[in-house]
């Protein structure tokens, strides 16, 4: 059996996840759930351990609580096929072991989650038959961030949460092109580790970009080196926006011609207030009020 991973919405007090289906493999004699409770990043939470509802076969759900003595899980027919127990871990308190003793073949196999917390909670977790294999990471990184480019370097920071229950290893080395040959962004420095319920910026440096007139940005994809064994949480999409060039001053002297100041500001002349002092113009080409109607818009 490969580790099955899922993930809960955010449940509220007394709420029940969907229904979680597993497969037990024929002959195994243990299944391991390993299940970590998130409040929000960066944040161990402590609080009431959450009640999995364990059902086989055509059996009721029964539950299983933190530290109470294992339980007798019923199947079709109401014959016991497994007994369940559940422990924190040492490793992190908001984290949950449930450990499966098998002695009959059963299925479908099906685990809620009901949340005893006020807060609102999301749960993640890995089942499997082997206890090791329940230890994931899980990557979480920010949803299509966008990089501002200017036309000297610039620093980014692109967020990266850990969900899982392993620590997270991001192996992009310093220096390394984000988003491949074409992109202008280098990772300039990452985390080593981000521990579970951890959440960590990459930092990205931008070089120099060049002035656009109207503004434009490319979108590249970047899959970041990492030990959670799905591609998929690792791969992102950024945008990177390049600099709008200054507006033009609002003239039409270059169209005729012997404007080269761009006379960005209008200075009438003394003698005729409807004249550029500068370029000699009618103040009608500075959508200024012109001594022949108003400037055409």
């Amino acid at each position: 059996m490969v580790f099955e991973p899922f993930r809960t919405d955010r449940l509220t007090e007394n709420q029940k996840s969907s229904p979680i289906e597993f497969v037990v493999l024929l002959g195994a004699e243990q299944t391991f759930l390993r299940v970590i409770a998130h409040l929000e990043p960066n944040v161990v939470h402590g609080g009431a351990p959450p009640t999995f509802l364990i059902s086989a076969g055509l059996g009721d759900p029964t539950a299983v609580d933190e530290g109470a003595d294992p339980v007798d899980i019923p199947g079709s027919g109401g014959v016991t096929v497994a007994t369940a127990a559940c422990h924190r871990t040492a490793e992190d308190i908001d984290t949950y072991l449930v450990t499966i003793n098998h002695s009959a073949p059963s299925g479908p196999w099906r685990v809620q989650i009901k949340n005893n917390e006020p807060e609102a909670l999301e749960f993640v977790g890995f089942i499997s038959h082997a206890e090791d294999e329940t230890l994931q990471s899980w990557a979480e990184f920010q949803e299509s961030p966008q990089l501002r480019g200017q036309t000297t370097e610039t620093i980014h920071g692109i967020r990266v949460h850990n969900v899982g229950t392993k620590p997270l290893i991001i192996k992009d080395l310093s220096g390394s092109q984000l988003g491949g040959s074409g992109s202008p962004c280098v990772i300039k420095a990452r985390p080593n580790l981000i521990a579970p319920h951890g959440a960590d910026s990459i930092t990205v440096k931008c070089n120099p970009l060049a002035e656009s007139f109207g503004g434009r940005s490319e979108t590249f994809m970047h899959t970041f080196g990492t030990n959670d064994p799905n591609l998929t949480h690792s791969q992102i999409r950024f945008e990177v926006v390049f600099p709008t060039s200054p507006p033009l001053p609002r003239t039409r002297c270059r169209m005729f011609g012997g404007c080269s100041a761009g006379c960005r500001e209008f200075v009438p002349l003394m003698s005729d207030e409807f004249e550029c002092e500068t370029c000699f113009h009618d103040a009608g080409f500075h959508g200024l009020p012109s001594s022949h109607g108003p400037f055409p818009r």
